[in-house]
């Protein structure tokens, strides 16, 4: 049985974008560009409540996406989702390429140490989304000790292993000289 969400989130949806009801919404990737409208997907305002939506046109648009809510004709209809996530089925998705992951695949695996590659007792816990980039959060294995913030950028992290569900930190000690 996975322990996987079925439900992966490809963006978070802005302000809305002129008079005709369009809304921004915002990708760390491509997934848009392959989306053949219209079609559902689902939403998630930040309490954790879920909604259906249909997206009846997608237009990329500098750095994000215009997109059409079918039934949402006005900017004032449309805000009412500004701040929620776009959530897509992981079977919908596209397959990451060679080097690269959905963030929800790093949440469960053990952090090793880059330098030694010994486990660090730590489990990733949670893929915080912000603005520069993403943030992992990982927790003591047995539950006792300190919650750990480590960005997720290359001079920090090195390579995951879904397989053997590891993920390398690369100098683990800076992150308790704070």
């Amino acid at each position: 049985m996975s322990t996987k969400p079925s439900l992966v989130k490809v963006g978070v949806i802005g302000s809305s974008h002129g008079i005709k009801g369009f809304i921004k919404v915002f990708t760390e990737g491509d997934t848009l560009l392959s989306a053949k409208p219209p079609f559902l997907c689902t939403v998630e305002d930040p309490r954790g409540n879920q909604s259906t939506i249909q997206i009846d046109e997608i237009r990329p648009n500098g750095n994000h996406f215009l997109v059409k809510l079918k039934g949402f004709e006005t900017p004032e209809t449309v805000i009412k989702y500004r701040g929620f996530s776009l959530l897509w089925k992981r079977e919908d998705l596209p397959k990451p390429t060679e080097g690269e992951i959905y963030t929800e695949d790093l949440v469960g695996l053990l952090a090793i140490s880059k330098e030694t590659n010994v486990s660090l007792d730590y489990l990733v816990t949670q893929v915080i989304d912000n603005p520069a980039h993403p943030i992992l959060e990982l927790k003591p294995k047995n539950g006792e000790g300190e919650t750990v913030l480590i960005p997720f950028l290359h001079q920090f992290v090195g390579d995951w292993n879904l397989e053997s569900k590891t993920l390398e930190i690369i100098g683990w000690e800076q992150w308790f000289e704070v």
